[in-house]
């Protein structure tokens, strides 16, 4: 039974609603599609029993009504029945499938990897920026370093990193040995053994590992612990209280594994060629004081400060590109474990990176 207008239709059904009245309220929902109606309304108050063929008549009809720019009202549903479609959710059945989304093209999606990772890089400058200026021109302005909270993330940087470094520093040194071993008492020469060890650990190795290894450890911690913090919104308490981030946790974040990437870099380059002169000695009978004097000969003061630049720079790399994603978290949780890992990867990137213009410099310039 049907009534219906121009602009609107009605559609009363009858106690049954089951495979039986499917076919006759199908001809009904034809009959009224016909006439365009923009209202369509299904009243099922006088239904007492439906089935499964019923409720797929009616999930039909919405998704054909909805095709047709018509819009379908339920009347006088009875609580089995809305319990009913409820489980059948009938919202996303008799919902158009979702149009399929064009294709990214090749720049699209180049862009979409190249922005977040040219992003990162932006935030990272711009908090070296501030980190300098605060170090520099802060103690002017009356806002000194936080020296109680240096020497605390000096202890937990360096402290905690010792273990690893003394482990990869003395095997590191133990392999350098035992390859230029290998090749150089083919020429009788294996004195030189020293000189390979000590240069390539004090002038590369040392300050490279070192870095690699703080960023792994420190890196990821100080983005976790900022990350953090930004979600949990101490952060913005911080600001709330005139405090300015930057003074008060990058700095002395960045102070300490500067600081400590040079302390560790001297450990790593100490015990490495304790390692390789153990080697020299029990394999190659080379005697201790000679593979020592070897060693003066080889190593030269340049050599030392080189070095020393270059883990000072690695170590405020690691700490910057730390705290400064740790800042830029977004997301949650999930944005702090983002943070993390690019925190190890960002700054072992741009440790390589300055590390070849470290060695391009001292081709060019020292010879």
């Amino acid at each position: 039974m049907s009534a219906t207008s121009a602009e609107f239709a009605t559609i009363a059904v009858g106690q049954s609603l089951d495979r039986q009245s499917a076919a006759q309220l199908m001809a009904d929902l034809d009959r009224e599609f016909r006439s365009r109606p923009t209202r369509l309304v299904l009243d099922l108050g006088k239904v007492a029993s439906f089935d499964s063929a019923g409720m797929s008549t009616i999930v039909d009809g919405m998704r054909r009504a909805r095709e047709l720019g018509c819009e379908v009202r339920l009347r006088g549903l009875s609580q089995p029945m809305l319990d009913f479609f409820s489980l059948l959710s009938i919202d996303r059945l008799s919902a158009q499938a979702p149009a399929r989304p064009d294709r990214e093209d090749f720049v699209r999606r180049l862009g979409g990897a190249v922005e977040p990772m040219l992003d990162g890089l932006t935030g990272v400058l711009r908090t070296s920026l501030e980190v300098i200026a605060t170090a520099v021109l802060g103690p002017f302005r009356g806002q000194r370093v936080r020296l109680d909270r240096t020497a605390m993330e000096i202890d937990h940087c360096a402290g905690g990193a010792l273990p690893i470094i003394l482990l990869i520093g003395f095997l590191l040194g133990l392999i350098l040995a035992m390859q230029a071993f290998v090749q150089l008492r083919m020429f009788g020469c294996e004195i030189y053994v020293a000189d390979m060890v000590g240069v390539a650990v004090m002038s590369e190795i040392g300050p490279l590992m070192t870095a690699i290894a703080l960023a792994a450890r420190s890196g990821s911690s100080n983005a976790a612990q900022l990350g953090a913090m930004v979600v949990g919104e101490e952060i913005d308490a911080l600001k709330q209280m005139g405090i300015r981030p930057i003074g008060f946790l990058v700095v002395p974040k960045v102070v300490a594994c500067a600081a400590s990437a040079v302390a560790l870099t001297v450990i790593f380059d100490v015990v490495a060629m304790c390692g390789g002169a153990l080697f020299a000695w029990g394999v190659a009978d080379i005697e201790l004081p000679a593979f020592a004097t070897q060693l003066r000969q080889a190593l030269h003061l340049s050599d030392f400060l080189v070095a020393t630049a270059k883990s000072l720079a690695f170590g405020a790399i690691v700490g910057v590109v730390g705290c400064a994603l740790g800042l830029r978290v977004q997301g949650g949780s999930e944005g702090v474990g983002r943070a993390t890992t690019n925190a190890v990867v960002v700054g072992i990137f741009l440790i390589i990176v300055v590390d070849s213009l470290f060695v391009t410099w001292q081709r060019l310039v020292l010879g």
